[in-house]
């Protein structure tokens, strides 16, 4: 089972019926609000392909965070991209219907200090592929969102959502995609189509 690629809009364009695709909003700009965290581990650290460096991500957080849907409008070419502290984040669905996306962020990344949530900003970027987004490319962005007054999320509604859930121990990334198709299910139904591909569903549906 894979994650979806940077390339998420191809796949899900036609579901969405607009009479002209929204304008870009200026970035940096901040997210709505975070709505939940799931913490997990990998027993087998993998690489992250969201990067430029593609570095070994061996544990993080399943996150919903709910957004401006300008932001997230599935199109072909460059769009804002997601950062969650010093590395950018994984979005698993496209979140423009229901302004929630679905997201996992690598925590501990080799080389870099352990991600505190309470402690880091959220934001969209300048619009690129993630995967030619690299270290100096992210405080660059860091620096703008800081200029642009975007701050962390208060520490107490970080505790509060980690205390929900106790972390998820897993072999490997795959381990945690039926939670990631339950998560898409609860805050972007629309998307039915996409959890089906995380959880296999879809398959199961065509083989019986």
């Amino acid at each position: 089972m894979k994650f979806l690629n940077t390339s998420i809009a191809a796949t899900v364009l036609a579901a969405v019926v607009v009479a002209a695709p929204p304008q870009i909003p200026a970035t940096p700009a901040a997210v709505q609000d975070i709505v939940f965290i799931q913490p997990f581990t990998l027993e087998q650290g993998e690489q992250s392909t969201w990067r430029a460096e593609k570095p070994v991500v061996t544990s993080g957080y399943i996150i919903v965070l709910k957004v401006n849907p300008a932001l997230v409008y599935p199109r072909q070419t460059a769009e804002p991209v997601l950062y969650v502290g010093d590395t950018t984040a994984e979005r698993l669905n496209v979140g423009y219907l229901s302004g929630h996306v679905v997201a996992v962020v690598g925590a501990e990344i080799t080389g870099e200090k352990a991600m505190d949530l309470s402690k880091v900003k959220i934001w969209f970027g300048t619009p690129e592929l993630p995967e030619r987004v690299d270290a100096t490319r992210i405080a660059q962005e860091s620096a703008l969102a800081d200029a642009a007054g975007i701050k962390p999320f208060a520490a107490q509604k970080i505790s509060a959502l980690l205390a929900q859930n106790e972390t998820l121990r897993e072999a490997n990334k795959a381990g945690i995609l039926d939670d990631v198709a339950a998560l898409i299910r609860r805050f972007s139904p629309d998307e039915e189509h996409v959890a089906a591909g995380y959880d296999g569903s879809a398959g199961q549906v065509a083989g019986n």
